[in-house]
């Protein structure tokens, strides 16, 4: 009996293998989230609910946002950074979302929900809206996997995009990203690489008077490091520690990073430059922080070196422009051009660089 190797469906089954790009998934595929949680997907993703801004932007940059069926309010409300998510079906705050809108996406007004959806979430184990709380959320509804990807330290940020793509089947889209995110952080290294090391206060919150800035295992904290930046929260023992005034004064930085929101209802990327409105509001906030006491006497003070920074940029996927306009506050004289790496972003999601406008204040 002769054996033949190769019968025509296996020879056509090796070529359809040898024709399949190399990145491409098989399922089951089981990921380990940032909570540390394995998950398991039985068949492709074809709709994703993303809770967070950080996360709509990880899915949009790897070219999913067709995939998306539902978003926070907090990605609803920055409609003009997300314009490929306009019209997407709102699924409430992202600290407090709304488990029976879920899953009437995610049924579809059918009695089974195909698995192949997924909620991505950040991880804040111990809290409510952490990913053990959507989990919680979610047990009514068979098939809806819940997935921690934060995107928000530069540590985890290349493993979170790869871990997306596999999600995703994007793949390729998140190599190219990782590809670029890697050579804009080794730009920032080697521009500052043998430069003094600037003592450095940020404040995340100025709320009642109290303060409160960023501590070890923060995100900032990482992301100065990779600026080249001395943290002075950085030996204290809370990752978002209170802190008085009198201690900063004592400490005294020689920089001051001033933590700035925007609104709800903003509708522009940053600010617009001076003169504007925007910028007499910026002053305003920082001779409000020159009026406490012994501020006079702080380095940052006497050098004019206390910024706001918009902090859109320093968590996501745009992180790595954030540390590059950081690096060049901390060290003016360092070979980077801030808005030419944010150009070079926005266009990878679609965007332009908006003439006109800033990203820190005052600007550098």
């Amino acid at each position: 009996m002769k054996i033949q190797l190769f019968s025509v469906p296996v020879a056509l089954v090796m070529v359809a293998l040898l024709l399949a790009p190399a990145w491409a998934a098989e399922y089951p595929l089981t990921i380990t989230d940032s909570a540390g949680r394995e998950v398991t997907f039985t068949q492709p993703i074809e709709r994703v609910i993303v809770t967070s801004s950080d996360a709509a932007e990880a899915v949009v940059m790897l070219g999913a946002a067709d995939k998306v069926v539902g978003i926070s309010d907090t990605v609803k409300n920055k409609g003009y950074y997300f314009p490929l998510l306009k019209g997407k079906q709102s699924v409430g705050k992202w600290n407090a979302l709304d488990y029976e809108m879920i899953g009437a996406i995610a049924s579809n007004g059918e009695d089974t929900i195909v698995p192949d959806i997924v909620v991505i979430g950040y991880s804040y184990p111990g809290k409510s809206y952490g990913i053990y709380g959507l989990e919680k959320g979610l047990e009514p509804f068979k098939n809806i996997k819940a997935v921690a990807l934060e995107f928000t330290k530069p540590e985890n940020m290349t493993r979170e995009v790869e871990i997306l793509g596999q999600i995703l089947g994007k793949e390729e889209q998140a190599s190219d990203y990782i590809k670029w995110y890697d050579e804009k952080a080794k730009s920032i290294k080697n521009a500052v690489e043998g430069t003094n090391l600037p003592v450095v206060y940020v404040e995340w919150s100025s709320s009642g008077g109290d303060l409160s800035t960023l501590g070890p295992g923060s995100a900032f904290d990482q992301v100065l490091k990779l600026a080249r930046g001395y943290n002075i929260a950085g030996t204290l023992e809370d990752t978002y520690p209170k802190v008085d005034w009198e201690w900063v004064v004592t400490e005294n930085p020689e920089v001051i990073i001033v933590r700035q929101t925007q609104p709800a209802d903003h509708a522009q990327i940053g600010w617009e430059s001076a003169p504007s409105q925007e910028a007499i509001k910026l002053q305003n906030a920082k001779n409000m922080l020159m009026e406490r006491s012994g501020a006079s006497r702080i380095k940052a003070a006497k050098s004019d070196r206390i910024y706001f920074m918009d902090w859109d940029i320093m968590n996501g996927l745009d992180q790595v422009v954030g540390a590059t306009y950081l690096a060049k506050v901390l060290h003016p004289k360092a070979d980077l051009n801030p808005e030419e790496v944010y150009s070079e972003y926005l266009k990878r999601i679609g965007l332009e660089y908006p003439d006109g406008r800033t990203m820190v204040y005052p600007e550098i």
